[in-house]
């Protein structure tokens, strides 16, 4: 039987190459151990996690987390990168935490692992008395709760939650008297956390209301005859205003709206309304910062431009040119609720400077 030429040549030359597969499959290694048996830091080990090749080690609170040097071991004949006892950063200079990935090779396979090191940090997370919920402020380590009158502090049984595996001192359960401060301590993988508790009997005092601060607090201000910039770069950051944003108004000498009008100003209304009940807020502060001394003015209203009233406080000649907290007192006989702000460079109506104003910390404290 006749082969055609070319189909042979194409058997040939597939033979030729699935033989030089084979050999080539059977010259690999694939028997290397590439696991990490251990990783310490500081002399804490790590906690390896096979089913996700992942590596977490806890240390100390306070623990320093940059140059910082693993030992780590592996098979004989493996190498691994970073080289176990090299100088590896496992946190920014900000302290937020980077993850690190240690790769371990041997023969021909190779495997990654991602390395997280943290502090031990560890947490009240709730703090009650029977159904009052105590308030918890984490960067000072204290909690305030406030019980009705006539509570006997002597004898309390709080039910606490807190970071899962730490032990607390009062033990949870127990009897305590809160007649004066008392400390909870979490022990946590040799750290200690410490929470000063302080009952107060009688009703709790109406907290501060931001209205805006520019951060967690940041409703958009509208221009009324003006050009109002939200987002502008601080100007004075070393005084008693220190955050890095705040709110800017250009109000000009002319008399047109695109320049200045008597009602020159940046305002808070519609989407962006607040809501200020007088029965309960006595006052508005506001950061103030100017080139110019006088008057600045805070019109109130209620929603659709109603009930209004006009509010004064004088910008000191003494500190133009720095931050000044301007205090602006709602008066005693409104009733309507406050819905728009209007915040106005105010100066007396002929001959008034063209200027800028910046503002920022808007604030409703309440009655005392």
């Amino acid at each position: 039987m006749k082969i055609n030429i070319y189909k042979f040549i194409i058997i040939l030359l597939s033979v030729a190459l699935f033989s030089c597969e084979e050999d080539s499959k059977d010259s690999l290694d694939f028997t290397g151990d590439t696991s990490i048996h251990s990783f310490v830091v500081n002399g804490v080990e790590g906690t390896i996690h096979e089913e996700n090749s992942t590596i977490s080690v806890i240390l100390p609170s306070g623990s320093d987390l940059t140059r910082l040097s693993p030992e780590v071991t592996i098979a004989n004949g493996a190498e691994v990168t970073p080289i176990s006892g090299e100088t590896v950063d496992f946190a920014d200079a900000n302290g937020n935490l980077i993850d690190v990935t240690y790769t371990v090779t041997n023969s021909d396979l190779y495997q990654k692992y991602t390395v997280n090191v943290d502090v031990a940090r560890a947490r009240i997370l709730s703090f009650k008395i029977g159904s009052v919920e105590g308030k918890i402020d984490e960067s000072n380590k204290t909690i305030v709760i406030y019980l009705p009158d006539g509570t006997d502090v002597t004898s309390l049984i709080p039910i606490v939650e807190y970071t899962e595996g730490a032990t607390i001192t009062p033990e949870a359960g127990t009897s305590v008297d809160f007649t004066t401060p008392v400390t909870y301590s979490l022990d946590y993988l040799g750290s200690v956390f410490n929470y000063e508790v302080t009952v107060i009997v009688g009703d709790e005092p109406t907290p501060i209301l931001v209205l805006y601060n520019g951060e967690d607090v940041s409703p958009t201000w509208e221009s009324i005859a003006s050009s109002v910039n939200n987002g502008t770069v601080n100007p004075v950051t070393d005084g008693i205003n220190s955050t890095s944003t705040c709110v800017s108004l250009l109000r000009t000498n002319t008399g047109n709206d695109d320049g200045g009008r008597p009602w020159t100003s940046g305002v808070l209304w519609n989407a962006n309304q607040v809501n200020v009940d007088p029965a309960i807020y006595g006052s508005i502060t506001v950061m103030v910062l100017k080139d110019v001394a006088g008057d600045v003015q805070l019109e109130i209203q209620e929603a659709g431009e109603l009930n209004k009233d006009w509010l004064h406080a004088d910008y000191s000649a003494d500190h133009v040119g720095e931050w000044q907290e301007l205090t602006f007192v709602i008066p005693e006989s409104r009733t309507a609720v406050i819905n728009n702000i209007l915040v106005m460079p105010h100066t007396p109506e002929t001959g008034f400077e063209t200027q800028t104003m910046y503002w920022d910390e808007v604030k409703a404290h309440p009655i005392e």
